[in-house]
């Protein structure tokens, strides 16, 4: 072992217990505003829906690029932070009556074709994945809808003249869940396969903001729940539990920890992780010690799935792991969704800050980007 071997690594905090979450850690860690960026969510799903709806003909403006009438069919392609929306939309926007998925990766399914609804979102407009399958569906006949902030994404848009929302630069993708997921609901509704989501959007958007103000940085951890869950976590891995509305939930929940707090998280979906994650507890009591589990429950769930979550806890309590057991508020599925999406958003924040990291910068992710492009 060198003398270096002993020390933490840099950033992270000896004892994040003695940290105070308040003004003073912000203004000392949080100096690209991420904090600011969680607070402004709320604000993003209601003008982000009605921007998006104006910029696909949702107010019947004349001259808005088409798409297939009656879609058969719907792919969201993107990756992380520009993913996770279509995931949400597609899980709180009710039944629809046609296939919808969420593509992350290089290749379109086979079953797209000129009549399936594409709907291609990143973030910076050049994530080469979502890139590659706009290419795709257009040798197949399909007309995408694009959405980005501009890169190349906007620019085949604009060549094509694909019906196109570009949402405001300057935010991490994470950071801009709102702009991102409410063009995927407005080009549902305006293609006829789910109804208009202009009150959902509302509702979430209050939810989103109420929990701003209650779990700002300002509020004391006596009162804030986001500060004293993120407490509770410090140092253990999480692993984030969903289903239904709440299985894009868990997702984010991993999603966020790992990019905000630097931290390791993993997600896992019930009822399929009573089919194999629990078996994974059992042998290695110190690991489980070291974990914390999340279930994010919906009020809704059927009694089915519910009695499910409860002897889950159970089980992974008996392993030793550490359970926490949160439920969602709100009266549409998206505002019961967002109101989880909006604790874990704070509660990463707040692990950052315990950790001793600035909450916004990906360095890791950046790197690789980049050692991608030099073909590495």
């Amino acid at each position: 072992m060198t003398p270096a071997d002993d020390k933490p690594a840099a950033g992270v905090e000896l004892d994040p217990g003695a940290v105070e979450l308040g003004p003073a850690r912000v203004a000392e860690l949080d100096g690209a505003g991420m904090g600011a960026a969680i607070a402004g969510l709320g604000r993003q799903f209601v003008e982000g829906y009605d921007a998006a709806r104006r910029a696909l003909g949702g107010d019947a403006a004349a001259g808005a690029p088409a798409w297939p009438a009656r879609p058969d069919g719907v792919a969201v392609c993107g990756m992380g932070g520009s993913a996770i929306g279509g995931e949400l939309v597609l899980a709180t926007a009710g039944e629809l009556a046609v296939p919808a998925s969420v593509v992350r990766g290089y290749d379109l399914p086979a079953w797209v074709r000129p009549t399936t609804l594409v709907v291609a979102v990143s973030y910076s407009g050049e994530t080469e994945e979502t890139l590659a399958c706009v290419e795709a569906s257009l040798s197949r006949g399909c007309r995408p809808v694009c959405v980005a902030s501009g890169g190349r994404l906007a620019a085949i848009a604009a060549a094509e003249g694909l019906a196109a929302v570009s949402v405001p630069a300057g935010l991490q993708p994470r950071a801009a869940l709102g702009v991102l997921a409410t063009p995927v609901a407005a080009a549902l509704a305006h293609a006829g396969l789910c109804a208009d989501l202009t009150a959902d959007m509302g509702e979430a958007g209050a939810a989103l903001d109420r929990l701003s103000s209650d779990l700002a940085p300002e509020v004391p951890e006596e009162v804030n729940g986001a500060k004293a869950l993120a407490r509770r976590l410090a140092g253990r891995l999480v692993l984030a539990c969903g289903a239904g509305v709440t299985a894009p939930v868990g997702r984010r929940w991993k999603t966020q920890v790992n990019e905000n707090a630097k931290a390791p998280a993993f997600w896992a979906e019930l009822p399929e992780l009573d089919h194999n994650e629990i078996e994974g507890w059992s042998s290695l009591p110190e690991l489980a010690a070291g974990t914390q589990a999340v279930l994010l429950e919906d009020p809704e769930w059927p009694a089915k799935l519910a009695r499910r979550a409860h002897l889950t806890a159970a089980e992974l309590a008996a392993h030793g792991a550490g359970v926490e057991r949160l439920t969602a508020r709100g009266s549409a599925p998206l505002a019961r969704a967002v109101s989880l999406i909006g604790l874990g958003d704070w509660v990463s924040y707040y692990l950052a800050l315990l950790y001793g990291v600035d909450p916004t910068p990906v360095a890791a992710i950046e790197s690789f980007k980049r050692r991608l492009a030099a073909g590495e």
